[in-house]
């Protein structure tokens, strides 16, 4: 019986949800980054209402950027981060998409609240993926870091839809860090004496 009363519920969220997902995509535009709105601005809510879990995901989000855009410039050999370099622009504005997203939201019974509800990326479930993803940063190496975004990214993007090339380009990201030379470690130039030791070794 409990099913039944539920059951219509769910349907109604879904199609909302992807009558939101379309109206947005239509109304995007390539604008850059959107401006904060005023009712998420913290002096107009009260504390730890849904307006924080919008301005957190928002905060990650621009963390991510910031992040990506690092990695770029600074652990990826030079010569293959020039088309990550490339890309990065298109992926910037797409998650700037996603957080003009967000800042649709303007209740907790919006549409893509509910959906971000559903996928526990609100409230409690949310603050402790953004906690471990932060403690992360400051206590576990790199691949780790990445790890906790992949989770979180695949939690938004069934809802945020233009996160899902972001989450692509940030594989392949972290492919490349996993697998390549640091550009920083290459840069110091300690193989000062490499000749030599090609030479001891042609010698045996």
């Amino acid at each position: 019986m409990e099913t039944d009363t539920l059951a219509p519920d769910i349907v109604t969220t879904k199609e909302e949800l992807e009558k939101w997902k379309e109206k947005r995509a239509r109304q995007r535009g390539g604008d850059g980054e959107p401006t904060h709105p005023p009712h998420l601005e913290s002096r107009n809510y009260k504390a730890g209402g849904w307006q924080d879990d919008v301005n957190l995901l928002v905060q990650f989000l621009k963390g991510l950027k910031t992040l990506m855009r690092f990695l770029i410039e600074h652990r990826v050999p030079e010569k293959p981060s020039r088309l990550f370099a490339e890309c990065l622009d298109e992926v910037e504005e797409n998650i700037n998409k996603a957080i003009s997203d967000l800042y649709d939201i303007d209740s907790d019974t919006h549409a893509a609240y509910l959906g971000l509800q559903a996928r526990e990326c609100t409230a409690k479930p949310l603050k402790l993926k953004i906690r471990e993803y932060y403690r992360s940063i400051v206590s576990r190496p790199l691949p780790a870091v990445l790890e906790r975004i992949d989770s979180i990214l695949r939690s938004l993007f069934p809802v945020l839809a233009t996160l899902e090339p972001v989450n692509e380009f940030k594989e392949a990201l972290e492919s490349r860090i996993k697998h390549d030379g640091d550009r920083e470690i290459i840069s110091l130039n300690l193989s000062g004496y490499e000749q030599s030791w090609n030479q001891a070794v042609g010698e045996e």
